[in-house]
């Protein structure tokens, strides 16, 4: 009896994990997106004192984030060994020191995890993936490569601006980029936003007319019993 009733409190266990996994999934890959400025502008681009402790404490928060994420989905799965060996990735993000060296380590991991949930196409719940990682990608090498060229997209907050009016081609143009990588992101950018507005039309467009109209729902219920009741005329005659 206790074996039994140990065997069904396992399986709402692994049950109510994967239902947590399903649901954090997405924000969780958001959430590596964002670190990839917070982790290179420190290192390349020239901040104040107050912006770099600006973007530290938002790290911080990301990392609780990830750390609280981490420490419920431990204790919820019923092996936890094996839990950890197979998201070492997440591990790894939760567990590297906070030396700033070593946070490169973090984007890697953090990098690799978003990869591999982005890789994952066709699903219109991650074309906001693919949105959020062009702008923070798109944002991070142009305020990198602006440096010293005296635009106003040597600012990050500037260039996230002008990242998010050029995917959606809204294209402003009170900012541009001098550099000839940032127009190289810009061009890309702008075919990314084109894509992935096009998918999600497409998706809508999926969406409408394979949505189930009450009329056909209601011809096929009628001949399947139109159906049925030819085969009951049918028995009854032979027997």
């Amino acid at each position: 009896m206790n074996s039994s009733s140990e065997v069904v409190s396992e399986s709402s266990r692994d049950v109510l994990l994967n239902k947590i996994e399903k649901v954090t999934e997405i924000p969780l890959m958001l959430l590596s997106l964002f670190m990839i400025p917070l982790l290179i502008g420190p290192f390349v681009w020239g901040m104040s004192d107050g912006e770099e402790a600006t973007f530290f404490l938002i790290d911080i928060v990301i990392w609780v984030l990830f750390a609280v994420d981490m420490i419920v989905k431990v204790v919820i799965s019923t092996n936890r060994v094996d839990y950890l060996k197979s998201h070492w990735l997440e591990l790894i993000a939760v567990v590297i020191p906070w030396f700033r060296p070593l946070r490169v380590v973090r984007l890697i991991a953090f990098a690799v995890k978003g990869y591999k949930g982005i890789t994952r196409a066709g699903k219109p719940d991650f074309l906001l993936v693919y949105a959020v990682g062009l702008v923070m990608i798109a944002s991070t090498l142009v305020t990198t490569f602006e440096q010293g060229h005296s635009t106003p997209l040597e600012s990050y907050t500037e260039s996230l601006w002008w990242s998010l009016v050029t995917i959606t081609t809204v294209g402003y143009g009170d900012m541009v980029p001098a550099s000839q990588i940032g127009r190289i992101v810009a061009v890309f950018l702008m075919l990314g936003g084109i894509g992935i507005f096009g998918a999600i039309t497409a998706n809508l467009a999926s969406l409408f007319s394979t949505s189930e109209d009450p009329n056909t729902k209601l011809i096929e219920e009628l001949a399947k019993e139109i159906k049925d009741l030819k085969s009951e005329i049918k028995n009854t005659a032979t027997t």
